[in-house]
């Protein structure tokens, strides 16, 4: 017996028979092993014993499937949520980076080739395939555009305000999408497809919903206005490029 399994068997022989408040439930052979969920396969221990079981598995196990297996499991006890920020020991920052490191090797090694679930699958590759995965994920068959999906996205989001962008920001996003950063810079629209946008957009009419609800969202705020020095007048924001400035019908007809 190696000094990994003493270690791991120390850890687990003296576990908790029940769990205490901070305790984790560790089964002592793996489920992806075989392990069950019998009483004699339970550990109640702690959140750094737990970790180091972990660890200490994948020394156990060094080679194959099951290496792979234990790399993946460790891997995600650093996983973690709003509802659960798991482990914050100094020695997780080299020893994660080399188990991603070997993890991403052997993750690529065991999906490359013929192991890889699409080798050889000529149809998905071909036009007609594609087509078959658009309509598999659009409209209904989309579950995050489903009715039910909707609305709790909705009821996530409600009540709660994004912090407001800084300056900075703006001028960096700005700057990304300006000349050749620009993924329409260079493109050409002929004069068929402006024809074809004009007619798109022409005699478009929105619901009486939608106009109520676009009104209730501005009814009662009050628009910056900006000064046009050619009519003299205070005009809003969010016409004023439109119809004023240097397209201002006094500055044009003089």
């Amino acid at each position: 017996m190696n000094k990994y399994k003493k270690w791991y068997q120390h850890i687990t022989r003296n576990s908790k028979e029940s769990r205490q408040p901070g305790d984790e439930r560790h089964h002592i052979v793996p489920r992806s092993l075989g392990g069950g969920d019998e009483k004699s396969n339970i550990a109640f221990i702690t959140a750094r014993e737990h970790f180091i079981c972990h660890w200490l598995l994948t020394k156990i196990y060094p080679t194959g499937e099951e290496h792979w297996k234990m790399i993946n499991a460790f891997r995600m006890m650093r996983a973690e949520n709003p509802n659960q920020q798991r482990y914050k020991t100094r020695i997780t920052s080299r020893v994660y980076e080399n188990l991603k490191k070997e993890y991403s090797a052997l993750q690529s090694k065991r999906k490359s080739g013929i192991n890889n679930p699409m080798y050889g699958d000529k149809f998905f590759r071909s036009e007609l395939g594609k087509q078959r995965q658009r309509e598999a994920v659009s409209g209904k068959n989309n579950g995050a555009k489903q009715d039910q999906a909707r609305k709790k996205i909705t009821e996530s989001k409600q009540g709660k305000k994004r912090q407001p962008f800084n300056d900075e920001w703006i001028a960096n996003l700005a700057k990304s999408k300006q000349g050749k950063n620009n993924p329409r810079y260079g493109v050409a629209v002929s004069e068929e497809t402006k024809a074809k946008m004009r007619a798109k957009a022409l005699g478009r009419k929105q619901s009486a919903e939608t106009i109520q609800r676009k009104a209730d969202a501005v009814r009662g705020s009050k628009r910056e206005k900006k000064l046009c020095p050619h009519c003299e007048q205070m005009i809003a924001v969010n016409t004023y490029s439109r119809w004023h400035g240097l397209r201002c019908r006094r500055l044009n007809t003089q």
